[in-house]
């Protein structure tokens, strides 16, 4: 278990959880559950500190303070975000959803095109 500020957009249980090393995500596993204040919750959205339980990483090692974690979305994901829900989806998590893109069509100019 380690706390998370959600610095942008929204995340879920359930998620797999990456960290850019470059270019290249690097998956370190998956998010299990979120509490804030003790209770378990199903979604943290942009400024919230909450407390996350990651399947899979060793803190230290694979993850280390500081780290930026993204959760993953997969490439058809995106492109129906990108291409068709702009208009449904919050500023911040568009703002979010670039950014992620961004990191993503660094390596991969067409990734979710």
């Amino acid at each position: 278990v380690v706390g998370v500020e959600i610095l942008g957009g929204s995340l879920r249980r359930n998620s797999n959880v990456a960290k850019f090393e470059g270019d290249e995500p690097e998956r370190v596993g998956m998010l299990k559950s979120i509490q804030d204040e003790g209770e378990d919750i199903d979604e943290a959205r942009t400024g919230e500190r909450v407390a996350v339980s990651i399947d899979g990483p060793t803190v230290g090692r694979q993850i280390r303070e500081g780290d930026e974690l993204w959760a993953e979305i997969p490439e058809k994901h995106a492109k129906i975000l990108e291409q068709e829900l702009t208009d449904a989806i919050p500023a911040d998590e568009i703002e979010t959803l670039t950014m992620y893109l961004e990191k993503r069509r660094n390596r991969d100019p067409f990734w979710g095109k």
